[in-house]
């Protein structure tokens, strides 16, 4: 924890933050925007972080641009915010919602394969998710939207790419007085950009590559090509439900809680306690959907920003046919979260596809699987940067959209690594 304190105001940072960009340093930067409300003060930070900022008989809380460090708070008057939802309900003696539960057991959450619950909802009732670009205000009991602020402003590869660069130069500096980069290595380009941005600053590390079913077979051999030209220490690791690990009832108790009981208990993660350290930061490939435009890659399309629209999305294509009661829990949860969330606000030219994924998907999915996995070892988003984030929705569709933009910037730091079969 670390604390700040000027003239009318103070401010306490919980969790791990840095400059990731620019030449000012934290304390500049908090004040920036404790004492003059610059919005701009958050592009330039990274890490894991809540800010809380007390002025004026006011308090906001914030987060990291991904909003890696979840925050939850309790609808209605008065001030509750947790980094976890079951800490909130423990807090307040909220139960679980029985309507969320159905929602959670039924065959169509089973479908859709990822597992999270629309909108911003939890499975309490009355308690919600901060999503990213927004901050909590305690005196309008909810969320405040933050960004966009402007104008998409168009962009090329090479000033992408100069933005990456201070990333991952910042990025890595953090990370090498953090500890040890544990990171995932598959045949995809999200991971692989990422681990080629840390090496390229020396960044101490070691790789792990899940089995059980996780790896699909052509991916084998790209996988063992990578890992002889690396050199790194490298874990093939059973994600398997029959290890003893997955068997030890708290842990996978702990990764349960961890997540709100929205997904049920996470064997991975208890195997995960077989090759994580004390000092290692597991570090994922999360944000590289966002800078590379998931929906739009996938050729999904957003008519307009209403709660039926945006369920479609949720649903995927894998729920063909949703019970009414299924469908009609997310239309709901997602009439809310437009409302909450200002969903309808004025996005200038940006595409509301790139949002809706960042904030809803990364915002609640991403940022709950990281909180699953700290139980046995702490976790990052890799790829954590509004800036970052801005410059690629600037980019020409055809330059931005599918692998190759990724690829092209891992070429950037190590172009053998950026030739091995890239599958996903």
């Amino acid at each position: 924890m670390q604390s700040f304190e000027e003239s009318g105001w103070q401010a306490v940072v919980l969790g791990d933050i840095y400059v990731a960009h620019g030449a000012r340093s934290v304390p500049d930067l908090i004040c920036m925007l404790a004492a003059r409300e610059d919005y701009s003060a958050l592009d330039q930070l990274g890490g894991r972080f809540a800010l809380v900022i007390c002025r004026g008989g006011g308090i906001r809380f914030y987060h990291d641009a991904f909003g890696s460090r979840s925050l939850y708070y309790r609808g209605g008057p008065g001030v509750l915010v947790g980094s976890h939802a079951s800490l909130v309900a423990k807090v307040c003696g909220e139960t679980l919602d029985p309507a969320a539960i159905a929602y959670r057991d039924s065959p169509e959450y089973k479908q859709r394969g990822t597992s999270y619950l629309p909108g911003d909802r939890t499975m309490y009732r009355g308690i919600f998710a901060l999503t990213p670009n927004h901050y909590y205000s305690a005196e309008r009991s909810g969320p405040v939207r933050f960004w966009p602020r402007g104008d998409v402003e168009a962009s090329d590869f090479d000033s992408f790419a100069e933005v990456a660069d201070e990333y991952f130069r910042t990025f890595s500096a953090f990370l090498r007085d953090r500890g040890v980069g544990l990171f995932g290595l598959t045949g995809g380009v999200d991971g692989r950009v990422l681990l080629a941005g840390v090496r390229a600053y020396d960044v101490p590390h070691r790789l792990v590559t899940w089995g059980g079913g996780r790896l699909p077979p052509d991916e084998l051999p790209v996988v063992k090509r990578m890992v002889r030209h690396l050199g790194s220490s490298h874990k093939f690791m059973d994600v398997g439900r029959k290890t003893a690990e997955a068997k030890n009832s708290s842990l996978m108790d702990a990764t349960e809680i961890a997540t709100g009981f929205s997904r049920g208990k996470s064997a991975l993660t208890a195997n995960m306690s077989r090759v994580a350290d004390e000092r290692d930061v597991f570090v994922r490939g999360y944000g590289g959907e966002i800078l590379r435009g998931f929906y739009n890659r996938h050729n999904r399309e957003l008519p307009d920003r209403s709660p039926d629209a945006l369920t479609d999305i949720y649903l995927t294509r894998r729920v063909g046919e949703p019970t009414p009661e299924f469908r009609g829990f997310a239309v709901r949860a997602f009439a809310e979260f437009i409302e909450r969330t200002d969903f309808q606000a004025d996005f200038f030219n940006h595409d509301p596809l790139d949002i809706f994924y960042w904030e809803q998907r990364m915002g609640t999915w991403g940022s709950m699987m990281l909180n699953e996995m700290d139980p046995v070892v702490y976790s990052m988003a890799g790829i954590n940067s509004r800036r970052l984030f801005e410059a690629a929705f600037g980019l020409k569709r055809e330059e931005r959209l599918g692998k190759n933009l990724l690829l092209r910037l891992t070429g950037r730091y190590d172009a053998e690594f950026a030739g091995m079969g890239a599958v996903s």
